[in-house]
């Protein structure tokens, strides 16, 4: 199938060089626009219906949808599209320039995870995506290094049902099936603190 893809490395370059950092500090937090447009553009020349998602309450962040095909269930490719702040005392090299060194590729975000949209343009680069079978979509998302608005908006808002889902979050080439989360919850009290009290009886022994 004829397309204009890039060859792999290429797009790999062009990812790591499109900055994308999400910080709490207004100063280094940084939109993720121009790196929504790059995967746009490819995944429309291989014949994918788009939808560019503005997350509210964000400075300037975007997701994006990729689909294609019909019909209920099919498969959902996600990853997000931002990376932390770099420290430049702790880079020895460019971090928005793609480097091998010992058959290794370095930059920032190339695990974590601007790889994965490479590796998926990649290995669609020869399929006629109008032949599937199954739906499949191609979830970017923003803000997931700080406030997980991006994939908060897109679950609030979605209605999409695949069957089944990958993240691309980098695991050591050991296929995960679930991942620990955290939850909590603040409940303001202004009264007296008082030591907790234990409860309950002991146990016997036989």
């Amino acid at each position: 199938m004829k397309n204009n893809l890039p060859p792999f490395i290429e797009i790999y370059r062009a990812l790591i060089a499109t900055p994308s950092i999400s910080a709490t500090e207004e100063a280094l937090d940084q939109s993720n626009e121009s790196l929504i447009n790059l995967l746009a553009g490819w995944f429309r020349d291989l014949g994918f219906n788009v939808e560019i998602q503005p997350v509210p309450d964000t400075r300037h962040k975007f997701n994006l949808l990729a689909s294609t095909g019909h019909g209920a269930g099919g498969l959902l490719l996600a990853g997000h599209t931002d990376t932390v702040p770099f420290d430049d005392g702790r880079w020895t090299r460019d971090p928005f320039t793609l480097t091998e060194h010992d058959n290794k590729l370095y930059g920032l975000g190339t695990a974590d995870m601007k790889g994965f949209f490479a590796f998926i343009l990649d290995a669609l680069r020869d399929v006629d995506v109008t032949t599937l079978k199954k739906p499949l979509y191609i979830l970017a998302t923003a803000d997931e290094e700080t406030s997980m608005a991006g994939a908060r908006y897109f679950a609030e808002t979605t209605r999409l049902r695949p069957d089944c889902a990958i993240i691309g979050e980098p695991t050591s080439l050991q296929p995960i099936r679930a991942h620990k989360g955290h939850m909590s919850n603040a409940d303001p009290y202004s009264g007296p603190v008082r030591p907790l009290q234990r409860s309950g009886a002991r146990g016997q022994r036989d």
